[in-house]
């Protein structure tokens, strides 16, 4: 199996199914609310143990009650926690606000954390990195892994190196050529494509010059598709580990993540 490491967040979801959309000003029903682990990583990581993969996970949780029965579960679940740092606080979660359309907004509390680094070196087939904030001897043993994605950074991000650059279209510039100078300030030289998802619509692969469109698996009738992006990535990570060419792995991907999303509306 291949040995992968996912560099991002495990977070604690409070998720508020609201009976109607946020309207500024007015009353608001929610038909429920449940806490569960979520976060970049955690999605990430869990598709790619799925599908077989020995995925160590490099995070930071809090030294608190909630913080340690979150690591507690990530071990049962399988995954190395070698690379988790316990720090000092408390665990605040993300309030997610879901509404009946799918639509859906985080708050996020305000935080000033040190960037995240490895308390042992890395050995790896792939990394993922969903993460701002990277250590700089961190960034220099990621550029030493074989195979790099990195999700796009949505704020001011630390560059790293990586192969591959991916993000929802609604996230990136609707000219791909300004989203692909963007995607290089952030990976580098070592950039060779960047990989656009877009719902229904077909994912978009560009290399600087050329675009590859993909037709995404059937769509899947839900309103909730929080970590479906998430699952995505790591299902093409694994997919290129396994040797498919970039639209291959892109449609595998896709249907892998079709799929967990069938399940989960079961």
């Amino acid at each position: 199996m291949p040995r992968v490491i996912v560099i991002g967040s495990v977070n604690h979801d409070r998720i508020w199914q609201l009976d109607a959309p946020l309207v500024p000003g007015r009353r608001i029903q929610f038909s429920s609310r449940t806490t569960r682990l979520g976060g970049g990583a955690f999605y990430t990581g869990r598709q790619l143990l799925e599908l077989g993969a020995d995925v160590a996970i490099l995070s930071r949780l809090m030294q608190d009650e909630q913080g340690e029965a979150a690591l507690k579960s990530l071990v049962a679940d399988g995954f190395d926690s070698q690379y988790i740092t316990m720090a000092p606080g408390e665990t605040m979660p993300l309030e997610i606000f879901l509404e009946p359309n799918g639509e859906r907004t985080i708050l996020a509390p305000t935080r000033q954390l040190a960037p995240l680094t490895a308390s042992e070196k890395l050995s790896s087939a792939g990394v993922y990195i969903n993460a701002l904030s990277l250590d700089e001897s961190l960034v220099g043993q990621i550029g030493a892994q074989p195979l790099v994605i990195s999700q796009f950074p949505l704020r001011p991000a630390t560059p790293r190196p990586a192969d591959y650059v991916i993000s929802s279209r609604d996230d990136v510039a609707d000219d791909l050529h300004v989203a692909w100078l963007r995607a290089g300030q952030i990976a580098g030289p070592r950039l060779k494509m960047l990989v656009l998802t877009d719902g229904p619509r077909p994912i978009s692969l560009f290399d600087g010059s050329t675009t590859v469109e993909v037709e995404p698996a059937a769509k899947v009738d839900t309103a909730n598709t929080i970590g479906a992006g998430d699952r995505f990535a790591g299902a093409l990570l694994f997919a290129l580990l396994e040797g498919l060419e970039p639209a291959a792995a892109a449609r595998e991907a896709s249907r892998v993540t079709a799929k967990w999303l069938r399940r989960r509306e079961g």
